[in-house]
């Protein structure tokens, strides 16, 4: 389908005008070898799976959520691949099944008039972005008037344009109109459209080769910016919930670290938040807690319990992703925590924690996980494929609210009646080595009533998921919390939670 857009965009502007970086900053990086500290050796480590790639794109810095700067403006390269008459025919062709034979016919006759020198924009690249909106057509471009022709929903039209302020001005207006995207996503391909007309009426694009260009759109494009575009390098850090004041007191303990994972093509913000009086010396449990957009707001409360000598000292640490994707999504957290759950769970298990075994010395016995929601299916897959992992980081899992039964909503091949033997875990094994706390709201069955299509509702699939639990003699603990919702227990659960399992 992608192909198939990218085709129909580059022949639609073709025969239409035949007719008609990362931000940079100052913040700190460092290797592992730079922030790497010397462990105990009583104390077994992880053993760390990242790629070469993967560790030279750590960075470890200050928190950075609350800053309130401006974002510098991106430069933009252009890089172009200009195609020849044969290459329009080439296209053609490949789009010949999805056009009428009067329409093929139509095109094939248009491409067949072209001079034989003719030369067009056939892939445009923006900072490795594909870019399909209002390609320029013609090479030759100055910045002066200019007839366009553009698609509309009955038939194209001609558009006429006395200089390039005109043009920027109607491009801005149809694009940032395109609710197929973001808004911030609208904004930035209109930057990129843009920045690529400049570049024509400048002369200052790169030329690329057809197999350069081939090769950068397909990475571009089984890139998640792309597949979500409503995450489309954004700025989402108001998406983040927490209190300011709250997150102010305890910043100096908080390492915010950006770890790249290869597999999923994706940077994620890790905050590791020490406890008091953090000594590099000691050993600590580490609890780590998915979608960090919302967990991070509620480590400040678990941190005041160790400052007051309720619960030991224990290193939280929230997953989430980098400030560009809006990780309250259900498109993101799908297409990680369903869609992706296995990738995921093999970046926490062989990535994230094998390098900050690295970095602290943490003591996996009492170490736990924690997710809700999406979350609690990602927490679930975790637990019943732990046995397939070398590593074992965790200890403790908490299930929380798992929406088990969204699986069967999602269109991939994901094997949703799994999660009803737990993965053939059992098959595998005949003891579960972790402990377990499932909880969930008992008024949330009815908010998500219409979504369950005869499958068991979420407290029906966590009473069976006891069951399975205490039928192998596993050490689990559940509460259905009264009064509550799918989400209103957590901060109330935490409290429990943390004063039980990690007591003074």
């Amino acid at each position: 389908m992608k192909k198939l857009l990218a085709i129909l965009a580059s022949v639609t502007v073709l025969l239409c005008s035949v007719g008609c970086q990362e931000k940079k900053t100052s913040d700190v990086s460092k290797d592992s070898s730079e922030v790497s500290i010397e462990k105990e050796d009583s104390v077994e480590k992880l053993k760390n799976h990242m790629t070469e790639t993967e560790l030279s794109r750590v960075k470890v810095r200050e928190l950075t959520l609350l800053n309130d700067e401006e974002e510098e403006e991106e430069e933009r390269h252009v890089q172009v691949f200009i195609g020849t008459k044969e290459d329009l025919r080439q296209n053609l062709e490949e789009l010949k099944e999805y056009m009428s034979d009067e329409e093929y016919n139509d095109a094939i006759a248009s491409c067949d008039q072209l001079d034989s020198d003719y030369r067009y924009i056939d892939t445009a690249l923006v900072n490795g972005r594909h870019t399909m909106h209002f390609i320029p057509t013609s090479l030759d471009y100055d910045g002066g008037e200019l007839k366009l022709c553009v698609s509309g929903e009955e038939h194209d039209e001609e558009v006429e344009f006395k200089n390039f302020d005109e043009l920027k001005a109607y491009i801005k207006e149809n694009l940032l109109a395109n609710t197929f995207y973001g808004e911030s996503a609208r904004i930035k391909i209109y930057e990129d459209v843009i920045a690529l007309w400049q570049s024509v009426i400048d002369g200052t694009y790169e030329e690329i080769t057809k197999s350069e260009a081939e090769k950068a759109v397909a990475e571009y494009d089984n890139s998640i910016f792309h597949l979500y575009n409503e995450s489309f390098n954004g700025d989402y850090k108001d998406k983040w919930e927490y209190n300011r004041s709250e997150i102010e007191e305890i910043k100096d303990s908080v390492r915010e670290i950006s770890i790249y994972d290869e597999e999923l093509d994706t940077e994620f913000f890790v905050h590791v938040t020490l406890p008091p009086n953090f000594d590099e010396k000691k050993t600590y449990p580490a609890f780590v807690f998915s979608d960090g957009v919302w967990r991070f707001g509620n480590v400040p409360s678990i941190r005041k319990l160790m400052e007051n000598g309720e619960i030991e000292d224990v290193i939280l640490i929230t997953l989430g992703y980098n400030y560009n994707f809006d990780g309250t999504s259900d498109q993101v957290r799908s297409y990680y925590m369903y869609e992706n759950r296995d990738k995921y769970t093999d970046f926490i298990v062989d990535n994230l924690m094998p390098y900050l075994d690295e970095q602290y010395s943490i003591d996996y016995d009492k170490s736990g996980f924690y997710g809700h929601s999406a979350g609690g299916v990602l927490s679930h897959y975790g637990v019943f494929n732990s046995d397939k992992y070398e590593n074992q980081p965790f200890k403790k899992y908490i299930i929380g609210s798992p929406a088990l039964w969204n699986l069967h909503r999602i269109n991939e091949d994901i094997e949703p009646d799994a999660v009803y033997t737990d993965y053939g875990f059992w098959d595998r094994n005949d003891k579960l080595d972790k402990e377990i706390f499932i909880c969930a709201g008992e008024n949330e069955d009815p908010e998500y009533e219409k979504y369950y299509d005869d499958y068991p509702t979420t407290l029906e699939g966590v009473e069976l998921l006891k069951k399975r639990l205490e039928d192998h003699e596993a050490v689990c603990k559940c509460k259905i919390y009264e009064n509550s919702g799918h989400w209103q227990f957590i901060p109330d659960m935490f409290m429990e939670f943390f004063r039980e399992n990690y007591a003074k």
